[in-house]
């Protein structure tokens, strides 16, 4: 756990605070949805790397110190589920799904350390069971669309724009 966070940083009074916990963190880009034609947007801005990044490293902390009996994991491992499966919506790359259904199946694993023989037939564990099926269907639907057009990769390789003073959000869809 050397390369883990400080999370009592800032908590106790006579504790110094560091820089960055006492600005805000704003994102240089504004999020905002371009028009992709046929009513249909698509998301820019919308970057979940940082927080993917922060929960794979207190899910290496977790598993550190107590593995799948840790009562966390199941609840951080659903949430790297959610946002790996959002990263493949967003960025129309089926490799995402692969990453969401392995943080499902160890939800699974979690369970079944903590239930033992019964967790195989908890309705929670049979949902995630299906929920590993319609990502593996969403990821060969991917697939089987093929690489994204050359007009959706030129929407997909455009930048967001940097933030304004006003913030205005809408400007990419002509609000």
């Amino acid at each position: 756990m050397a390369g883990s966070k400080d999370l009592l940083a800032g908590i106790f009074a006579d504790s110094p605070v560091p820089l960055a916990l006492t600005q805000p963190q704003i994102s240089q880009v504004q999020p905002a949805f371009l028009d992709a034609g046929d009513g249909y947007v698509l998301p820019k801005g919308f970057d979940n790397d940082q927080a993917i990044k922060d929960y794979e490293e207190s899910l290496q902390d977790l598993m550190e110190s107590g593995g799948f009996a840790n009562p966390s994991v199941g609840m951080i491992c659903a949430g790297l589920a959610t946002l790996y499966d959002t990263k493949a919506a967003m960025t129309k790359d089926a490799k995402y799904y692969d990453r969401a259904i392995e943080y499902l199946s160890m939800m699974q694993q979690a369970m079944q350390v903590g239930m033992g023989a019964a967790a195989l037939s908890d309705p929670q564990f049979l949902q995630l069971e299906t929920r590993k099926q319609k990502l593996m269907r969403k990821k060969a639907r991917r697939q089987a669309k093929g690489p994204p057009s050359p007009e959706m990769k030129a929407l997909l390789a455009q930048k967001p724009q940097p933030r304004t003073a006003a913030g205005d959000s809408m400007k990419e869809i002509g609000r």
